[in-house]
C-alpha cells in the first residue's frame, strides 16, 4: 500500500512541476512547482523511512 501511494505522488509532483499554465501568471507556476517539487521530496521521505526493528525476545 505504501508503494502505490509513493508512486502516486511521485506522479503527482511530476505532473505539477511540468505543467505551466498561462492564466496562473509567474507567481501561480512558481507555487505549483513547489508544490510538485514538495510532493516528490515528502515521496522520498515516505519511501525512506525507517522500517520498525524487531525487539529478540
Amino acid at each position: 500500500m505504501k508503494l502505490i501511494f509513493v508512486i502516486s505522488l511521485i506522479l503527482f509532483g511530476s505532473f505539477l512541476i511540468g505543467l505551466t499554465i498561462d492564466g496562473f501568471g509567474k507567481t501561480g507556476n512558481i507555487i505549483m512547482h513547489v508544490i510538485g517539487a514538495g510532493c516528490n521530496l515528502g515521496a522520498v521521505f515516505i519511501a525512506k523511512g525507517k522500517k520498525k526493528q524487531q525487539q529478540p525476545s
